[in-house]
């Protein structure tokens, strides 16, 4: 498993994991392609957003009306074909989390209720999308897991990232083969 988490996340992870800790406004990219091309199939990717209250969410599908894409551009054949289905992308474990659709906005915290409303998600984020869709490209799993804020209230609940990798883990292992292939 391989971790993309933002920096301000304080946690403890197994030391199997290799974690990235992204910079505000930062993606990872290059890591995550670095680690599909070292075989990594299974991905936690963490990000803040903004709900309508406190909690934490794991993305069961997303929503990507705002920016480009990381698939735009020459198609990486090692990785992936030119145009991969992205259906069943994340995985979504039972834990101390919700489950729900986020939708990707250039800037979260700029967001308003009635764009929240209009997009119809759960949560609004603006980074791990395109390490999602870049980790879809190269045939892994990804489990996506949102702090969210609400409009008037920082999250400052415990973070679940241990949990969560150790969840993804019991689900990918007992679903996929090392491949990733459905058994």
């Amino acid at each position: 498993m391989v971790a993309v988490l933002p920096d301000s996340w304080k946690c403890d992870l197994p030391e199997d994991i290799a974690v990235h800790f992204r910079t505000d406004g930062e993606e990872a990219l290059d890591f995550v392609r670095s680690a599909l091309v070292s075989g990594s199939k299974l991905f936690l990717i963490g990000t803040d957003g903004v709900s309508s209250r406190n909690k934490w969410i794991v993305a069961s599908d997303h929503i990507a009306l705002f920016g480009g894409s990381p698939l735009i551009g020459s198609n990486r054949e090692d990785l992936g074909p030119r145009f991969p289905s992205l259906m069943d992308l994340y995985i979504t474990p039972e834990g101390s989390w919700k489950k729900g659709v986020i939708g990707r906005v250039p800037e979260w915290r700029l967001a308003t209720p009635a764009e929240f409303s209009m997009m119809g998600a759960d949560a609004l984020v603006s980074e791990g999308v395109d390490e999602a869709e870049v980790a879809g490209h190269g045939g892994a799993k990804v489990m996506f897991l949102v702090r969210c804020h609400s409009w008037d209230s920082f999250n400052t609940e415990v973070s679940p990232v241990r949990e969560a990798a150790e969840a993804a883990l019991d689900l990918f292992n007992s679903k996929f083969t090392g491949g990733g292939e459905e058994q």
